[in-house]
């Protein structure tokens, strides 16, 4: 834990030093920007494709995110409920939080976790699209912890959560072939894929 808080306070440190870079920071941090481009590119690959064999790994790849988000929806509640870990600002003294202070669990770094599901189910198919993806989720990570609102260990768990829920996705979908047939003669009907 040592490690874990001395990490901490070097990249906290880092705040407070440029109202410019700490207004950036804040963007980039926010709950909605990173988690939102994400999901954008997992929908984006649903309609991505120029031909039938590509449109069809890219609609199983975005049904893969979407499993991957269930997954990994209620393994960071359990989690949440199996660790309660405070924020940094509850446990340390002279932290710099450059955000609004939430109130859940530190542990793990749940919008980690959901970018990282997905930035894991995209990389296969689109791999710039899922780097670029699973890039802004260390960046996420990253910013929160600078700005005070997580550990280092968080995004670590976070990380560890998204890809397990992105790998258990993508061997959990295989076996429900049936139904991801189902899906796309739906959306087909629907004129959305």
């Amino acid at each position: 834990m040592k490690a874990d808080q001395a990490v901490f306070r070097w990249l906290n440190d880092l705040a407070g030093r440029s109202d410019f870079l700490d207004g950036l920071l804040r963007l980039v941090i926010s709950d909605y920007l990173i988690p939102f481009l994400a999901t954008l590119a997992v929908a984006w690959l649903w309609f991505a494709g120029r031909e039938e064999d590509e449109t069809q790994r890219f609609q199983h790849a975005a049904l893969k995110g979407l499993v991957a988000l269930g997954i990994c929806q209620l393994a960071v509640a359990v989690v949440n409920i199996a660790v309660g870990r405070p924020r940094p600002f509850g446990q340390l003294s002279n932290v710099t939080v450059l955000f609004y202070e939430p109130i859940n669990s530190s542990f793990p770094a749940h919008p980690v976790a959901t970018v990282m599901a997905l930035g894991f189910v995209l990389s296969p198919v689109a791999r710039r699209l899922g780097g670029i993806v699973i890039l802004l989720g260390l960046l996420l990570g990253v910013g929160r912890i600078i700005a005070g609102l997580w550990f280092p260990t968080d995004v670590l768990g976070g990380i560890a959560i998204g890809v397990l829920s992105g790998w258990l996705a993508g061997s959990t979908l295989g076996r429900f072939a049936g139904a991801e047939a189902f899906i796309r003669r739906k959306t087909a009907r629907m004129g959305l894929g």
